[in-house]
């Protein structure tokens, strides 16, 4: 009789993300973990845009009608940090909302593209404002179109592009122990 390797269970994530970038941008992770051997199962969320706050909500009420939610080992939401005071300053706190809710938040700074600039080597130090992120990530991905596709990260990102980042993003460093890489 032959003996199988045992499975591995996967790791059940939850992400609630603002829109189709953020949603490719998890693809290209997912593609990542299973590259590496990360037995994880990202699932997304992808909400209709809005603030901060209404993310994270719209994340929440898809949570409660997915039938596997008992089996998260984590509940995150990606934010664009740029976005977070403006919602403040009108009453609206997305921190607070997921913290009530048990969602943890990675922000990136100051958004995706900003965070696709610093996945360039030399880069990954760098500083980006919300005004110079599109001059400086068509200067060095004159092909970036937004919103991005999975596959195009996938050609152009891999592991050692995030773990290179991370060392100078908090909260890139936080997705990815999420993600055990």
């Amino acid at each position: 009789m032959r003996h199988r390797r045992p499975i591995k269970p996967r790791r059940a994530i939850f992400f609630g993300v603002e829109g189709k970038s953020e949603q490719a941008f998890l693809r290209f992770l997912q593609h990542v973990c299973n590259e590496n051997d990360r037995c994880i199962n990202l699932t997304v969320f992808t909400g209709s845009g809005g603030d901060t706050v209404s993310v994270v909500q719209e994340a929440h009420r898809s949570l409660k009608r997915h039938s596997g939610r008992n089996h998260l080992s984590e509940k995150l939401v990606l934010l664009d940090r740029d976005r977070v005071e403006t919602d403040r300053r009108a009453g609206r706190d997305a921190v607070a909302i997921a913290s009530g809710l048990d969602f943890k938040i990675i922000f990136q700074d100051p958004n995706l593209e900003g965070l696709l600039v610093r996945l360039h080597q030399g880069f990954e130090h760098r500083t980006i404002t919300r005004n110079t992120v599109k001059g400086h990530l068509r200067n060095l991905w004159p092909e970036y179109d937004k919103p991005p596709k999975a596959a195009q990260m996938i050609r152009r990102f891999d592991l050692a592009n995030l773990q290179r980042a991370a060392k100078y993003d908090n909260q890139l460093r936080q997705l990815l122990d999420v993600l055990a890489l």
